[in-house]
């Protein structure tokens, strides 16, 4: 598993994604409450997942997703990172247009009764402050998530339901209790736990060109 920096040298395939993120932006605009599960497109237009293909997507994400150890784990006697996807939050910026950032520290939970969950980790910045706060929405799209053999692109819907801040300290930073792929240390910057209950799976298929696989 690798950080945030594997994805820096996409730039042909990250294109692809900033066309579609201003095509979001165009269309959720015009409503009165922005995010890509209620306003994006009519919900006649989505391929939302229910029953047996929500749980058989929902269980390759969970076991594609981080563990989010922090750095003190990370460099424990006999610690093995698990692979996992890349992906990328999405949310909306104050002014409208869509906020993305490619993260490799998220985990999704299946619950046995009630919601699944998904847990972000993010260094203050505007998708962070955009999450940080209870009943704000995003969104994590997840590109080649192996499904039966089959590669699919997911756009998982969420609603923040927790946030817990780590705010910066040298005895934190030393202690490693940051996550273990923390940058943030030179601007003495925050780190954001967010828990977000899972509100949608989406099968986007082909309507996202961007091809960021598990390593």
């Amino acid at each position: 598993m690798k950080s945030l920096g594997r994805g820096a040298g996409v730039v042909p395939k990250f294109s692809f994604l900033v066309v579609f993120a201003v095509l979001c932006t165009a269309m959720l605009s015009a409503q009165p409450y922005v995010d890509a599960y209620s306003s994006a497109t009519e919900q006649a237009m989505k391929s939302m997942l229910t029953g047996d293909a929500f749980e058989a997507a929902a269980k390759a994400i969970e076991a594609g997703s981080a563990d989010l150890a922090n750095l003190a784990t990370a460099k424990a006697p006999g610690y093995k990172a698990p692979k996992s996807y890349l992906a990328h939050v999405m949310s909306a910026n104050p002014d409208g247009s869509v906020g993305i950032s490619t993260i490799s520290q998220w985990r999704y939970i299946v619950s046995d009764s009630g919601k699944d969950h998904v847990i972000l980790q993010l260094t203050w910045g505007q998708n962070a402050i955009n999450l940080a706060e209870v009943g704000k929405r995003g969104s994590l799209f997840i590109p080649g998530v192996s499904v039966d053999g089959k590669s699919y692109r997911f756009l998982i819907h969420l609603k923040a339901v927790n946030i817990d801040e780590m705010k910066y300290s040298d005895e934190a930073f030393n202690a490693g209790l940051f996550n273990s792929y923390y940058s943030g240390a030179p601007g003495k910057k925050t780190q954001y736990t967010i828990t977000c209950e899972v509100l949608a799976i989406e099968d986007v298929g082909n309507s996202v060109k961007l091809g960021l696989q598990m390593p």
